[in-house]
C-alpha cells in the first residue's frame, strides 16, 4: 500500500485537506500586494529640469519653458536636458536681446539637469524616484530597486526554507523528505517506539473529519508503519538529486527554463505599465480583472488539452502579445492596452499552470525539492526582469523583444516535458525512470491503440 491508497482510506481530499488549503491560501492573498509594490513605490511621474526664475504667470510659462528646454523626437519637452543658454524665440523680448548680443546658435548646446528636477505630483505625492532623483542618468538605480526586492525574496526563500526543514526534522524527531506533508503525517502517525497508532495525529484528524459513508474504515497501524518505512530515507534530498538520473535530469533542466521564462515575462509585463494611455491605477485594475478568468480557463484547459499543451500555449500567447505590441504604433494606445491585457492574461495562466504541472512531474520523494529549485530559478527570472527594461537605451523595442523571446523559448521547452494528465503521480525516482515519456501525441495514443487491439 502506498501513501495515495492510505490517503484514500481517510477520505482523500476531504474536509481536513480543504481546511488546510483554505488556511494556506490566506497568505497568498497578501503576497501579490508586496510583489507588485514597485509599480507604485518606484513610479516615475512626469518631470523636467529644475529651472530657477520660472515665471509665476502660467500664461507665459509655456513660452518660457520652450526657451529653456529642448524637444524630444516625439515633440515633447525633454525630461533630462536643458539648453546651456536660453534660446531666442520669435516675437519675444528675449529673442530680440539675444539677437542684439549676437548669441544666436544654429545648433544650441544642451546640458544635463544640474540643479535637479521638478516633478508632477498630481498622481503620486512621493516615490523613491522623486525622493532620490532616480531619473535620467540614475534611472538604472530605480530599476535596480525592484531587482533588490526580488533578490531579497530569493534569499529569504532559501534561508527560511532551510529553517523550516530543520524545524520539521526537530518536530518529527527524525530526518524526512524535505518537510514533505505526506511524510510529516506518517511520522506523526507513529508513537516514539514506532509500533503504535497515535489517534490525535494528522491522519487520524483527517479520518475523524471524514464522513463515515466516505471513510468506511480507518487506516490500520500496520499499514501506516509499512508505508512510513517505505517512505523514509536516510538523508535529506538535495538539489543534486534532481540531476543524478537521466529522466529526472531532463525534467529538471526543462522545468528550470520554463520557470525562468514564466517569471521573466510575467514581471516584465506587470512592472512596465508605461505607454498604455491609462494611469497606473486603471492599468492595475485591468490587469487584476483578467486574472480570475485566466485561472478558470486554465482549469478547463488542463483537464481537456493537458498540462503540457496548456503550459506551452499560454507561454506562446504571452510571446505573441509582446511581439504584436512591437508592431503597434505608439499613437495607437488603445490597441497597445488591449495587447498588454491579453499578455497579462496569458502570463498569469502560464504561472498558474507551472505550479500544477511541475508538482506532477516530480516523484513524491523529491517533489518539494523540485518545486524549491524551480521557484528559486523563477525568482532569479523575476529579479532580472526589471533590469531588462534598461535595454531600451540600446534600442527602444529591445526590452519587449527580450521578454517575448524568453517566453517563446520557454514555450518550446515545455513541449519537451511529458504529459501528466490522467497519469498516476510517481512516488519514487524509479517510477520516473520507468516511465516511457512520450514526446508526441502519436506516441501517447499508441498504448491506447494496443489496448483496444
Amino acid at each position: 500500500m502506498g501513501f495515495e491508497e492510505l490517503l484514500e482510506q481517510v477520505g482523500g481530499f476531504g474536509p481536513f485537506q480543504l481546511r488546510n488549503v483554505a488556511l494556506l491560501a490566506l497568505p497568498r492573498v497578501l503576497l501579490p500586494l508586496h510583489f507588485l509594490l514597485p509599480i507604485f513605490l518606484a513610479a516615475v511621474p512626469a518631470h523636467r529640469c529644475a529651472l530657477p526664475g520660472a515665471p509665476a504667470n502660467f500664461s507665459h510659462q509655456d513660452v518660457w519653458l520652450e526657451a529653456h528646454l529642448p524637444r524630444e523626437p516625439d515633440g515633447t519637452l525633454s525630461s533630462c536636458l536643458r539648453f546651456a543658454y536660453p534660446q531666442a524665440l520669435p516675437n519675444t523680448t528675449l529673442g530680440e536681446e539675444r539677437q542684439s548680443r549676437g548669441e544666436l546658435e544654429d545648433e544650441p548646446a544642451t546640458v544635463p539637469c544640474s540643479q535637479g528636477w521638478e516633478y508632477d505630483h498630481s498622481e503620486f505625492s512621493s516615490t523613491i524616484a522623486t525622493e532620490w532623483d532616480l531619473v535620467c542618468e540614475q534611472k538604472g538605480l530605480n530599476r535596480a530597486a525592484s531587482t533588490f526586492f526580488f533578490a531579497g525574496v530569493l534569499v529569504g526563500a532559501v534561508a527560511f526554507g532551510y529553517l523550516s526543514d530543520r524545524a520539521g526534522v526537530a518536530g518529527c524527531g527524525a530526518p524526512h523528505r524535505g518537510w514533505s506533508p505526506e511524510q510529516h503525517l506518517l511520522d506523526r502517525g507513529r508513537d516514539a517506539a514506532g509500533t503504535g497508532w497515535v489517534p490525535d495525529t494528522g491522519l487520524a484528524m483527517a479520518s475523524a473529519s471524514c464522513h463515515p459513508a466516505l471513510c468506511p474504515r480507518h487506516p490500520q497501524p500496520l499499514a501506516v508503519s509499512k508505508v512510513a518505512a517505505g517512505e523514509r530515507v536516510v538523508r535529506r534530498p538535495s538539489y543534486l538529486d534532481l540531476f543524478r538520473t537521466p529522466r529526472l535530469r531532463h525534467i529538471s533542466l526543462c522545468c528550470v527554463v520554463v520557470w525562468f521564462g514564466v517569471n521573466f515575462s510575467y514581471y516584465g509585463l506587470s512592472l512596465d505599465v508605461s505607454g498604455l494611455g491609462l494611469n497606473v491605477y486603471q492599468t492595475q485594475l485591468l490587469f487584476g480583472a483578467v486574472e480570475l478568468p485566466s485561472k478558470l480557463l486554465v482549469y478547463l484547459s488542463v483537464r481537456y488539452a493537458g498540462r503540457r499543451l496548456t503550459q506551452a500555449g499560454t507561454l506562446l500567447g504571452t510571446a505573441l502579445a509582446f511581439g504584436t505590441r512591437l508592431l503597434v504604433s505608439s499613437d495607437m494606445k488603445s490597441w497597445s492596452t488591449v495587447l498588454a491585457v491579453m499578455g497579462k492574461a496569458f502570463s498569469e495562466a502560464a504561472f498558474t499552470t507551472a505550479y500544477l504541472f511541475t508538482s506532477e512531474l516530480y516523484p513524491t520523494v523529491l517533489r518539494q525539492t523540485g518545486m524549491g529549485l524551480t521557484a528559486l530559478v523563477g525568482r532569479l527570472g523575476g529579479s532580472l526582469a526589471p533590469l531588462a527594461a534598461l535595454l531600451d537605451g540600446v534600442w527602444l523595442s529591445l526590452p519587449k523583444l527580450t521578454y517575448g523571446g524568453i517566453a517563446l523559448l520557454a514555450a518550446g521547452t515545455a513541449l519537451l516535458l511529458p504529459e501528466t494528465r490522467q497519469a498516476q503521480l510517481p512516488e519514487t525516482i524509479q517510477d520516473v525512470e520507468r516511465k516511457s515519456a512520450p514526446t508526441s501525441l502519436q506516441e501517447e495514443e499508441m498504448p491506447m491503440k494496443q489496448v483496444q487491439n
